[in-house]
């Protein structure tokens, strides 16, 4: 009963503590793309409920297992069952038949929200990681900031069918193995794509209302690692408002892109964004997707 009171009064409260705008959030869906992530989902999963089971999101929780030859679908579905007996938040697990690549785990994840909530505009999505990585406390002050991209000059009255994006900017240090990598990559990124308008261009934390997920997200050419840049790249080309806030960012051991190897991982993905600009502005063999943000 208590923790019923204090959901009661998060509810009551959250439009006004949403860092001072007063617009109530629409519905929220976390969307996670997962390959062999047994070791990691289920606590990633845990803290999630403890998060939302907190706040006052009305929230459903999303996970695609993208051809994982593990456990992790399983681990996935034992959380729902587990949710589903606290009734808070809903989990649900949808999964490929083979390893395609997170981009396109991210793409078949939007195209399945999408088809439940086929006119109804009133949804977010947010990415996270399957490791929880980045910090869920950061996701009111990503919303407050995503109210303000919508608002065309009344906060208080967002259009939820407008695009906006707005991204984590992780606090990486300069002078870690992962901070000089990042750096060298996103150097690599500006020199060649003309500037995205972000310093982190890979972050996996990004939240955004579904018709603009619906559509840089469509038919991603870029299906792995650097599915980001063309998701940035799509953004720019369609001038779609795009925000970024400085987020805390821990990395779990059990990271893919180590795993992989990380010369090697960037090497690929510096191939892929040449690829990227080749396709995009010189032969113009890849084309935006057609919505109603194009004519």
């Amino acid at each position: 009963m208590p923790n019923s009171r204090c959901k009661l009064l998060s509810l009551a409260l959250f439009p006004v503590l949403c860092n001072g705008l007063v617009t109530s959030p629409p519905r929220l869906v976390v969307l996670i793309p997962a390959y062999n992530e047994e070791d990691r989902i289920g606590s990633t999963l845990e803290s999630y409920h403890g998060f939302f089971a907190k706040e006052a999101w009305d929230c459903e929780i999303l996970v695609v297992d993208d051809g994982s030859s593990d456990s992790t679908s399983q681990v996935v579905k034992q959380s729902a069952e587990h949710n589903q007996m606290h009734n808070f938040p809903k989990i649900k697990c949808i999964s490929l038949s083979k390893n395609q690549g997170k981009g396109e785990a991210l793409s078949r994840g939007i195209r399945h929200i999408a088809d439940i909530y086929s006119g109804n505009d009133d949804i977010l999505i947010l990415t996270q990681d399957a490791d929880g990585s980045g910090d869920l406390t950061y996701l009111n002050q990503m919303y407050g900031e995503l109210q303000r991209l919508l608002g065309s000059g009344s906060a208080s009255n967002p259009k939820w069918n407008d695009p906006a994006l707005v991204t984590g900017n992780r606090n990486y240090n300069l002078f870690s193995p992962r901070g000089i990598t990042r750096w060298g990559f996103q150097t690599c990124v500006s020199a060649i794509m003309g500037g995205l308008g972000v310093q982190d261009s890979q972050c996996g934390y990004k939240l955004m209302t579904l018709p603009t997920a619906d559509i840089l997200y469509k038919d991603l050419h870029l299906k792995g690692w650097a599915h980001d840049v063309e998701v940035l790249y799509r953004a720019k080309l369609l001038g779609v408002p795009v925000a970024q806030i400085s987020i805390d960012w821990l990395d779990k051991e059990g990271s893919k892109v180590v795993e992989a190897g990380v010369v090697n991982v960037s090497a690929q993905m510096l191939r892929d964004v040449l690829r990227l600009r080749w396709e995009y502005s010189i032969t113009g063999a890849w084309k935006l997707p057609k919505s109603y943000y194009t004519s």
